[in-house]
């Protein structure tokens, strides 16, 4: 492993957008759907970084194990998403996302937790990264 992915690998990830009026759903919360979508970009930025200085050309979300809403965001709240690695396979990345919400008044609240797993590719085909965790590695 590279002392790039090293360094990429012992990080958590910070990713964030603020919840404009064109992602509420009816009920004037933000829609899932978009969330999903934010945690997936997140995600898969952070799985990406596993693939700095390997032979592989990319990577596709293979599946979204599991997703805990755990509390609403309304307009004007910054979404704060936090990702870590949390398990590699031979060319599987697996990448935990918690998402806070920080509301005009600062006051934060987690509302959602999701874990995704990615594929790494080469020429459009799965193909092993080689990356491998250690201890000495940061997790949340």
């Amino acid at each position: 492993m590279t002392n790039i992915q090293q360094q990429n690998l012992a990080k958590k990830h910070i990713f964030t957008f603020t919840v404009f009026p064109e992602y509420l759903n009816w009920t004037g919360s933000l829609f899932g759907g978009k969330l999903l979508a934010e945690l997936d970009s997140a995600a898969a930025n952070c799985a990406r970084k596993v693939l700095y200085g390997t032979n592989c050309d990319g990577l596709v979300t293979a599946s979204l194990n599991k997703v805990d809403f755990k509390a609403p965001a309304h307009l004007g709240d910054i979404i704060e998403m936090t990702t870590s690695i949390t398990n590699l396979g031979t060319s599987s990345i697996e990448v935990s996302v918690s998402a806070q919400k920080e509301q005009r008044d600062g006051n934060r609240e987690e509302i959602c937790l999701a874990v995704f797993v990615f594929v790494a590719l080469k020429n459009g085909k799965p193909h092993p990264h080689k990356a491998v965790l250690t201890p000495q590695f940061e997790f949340a």
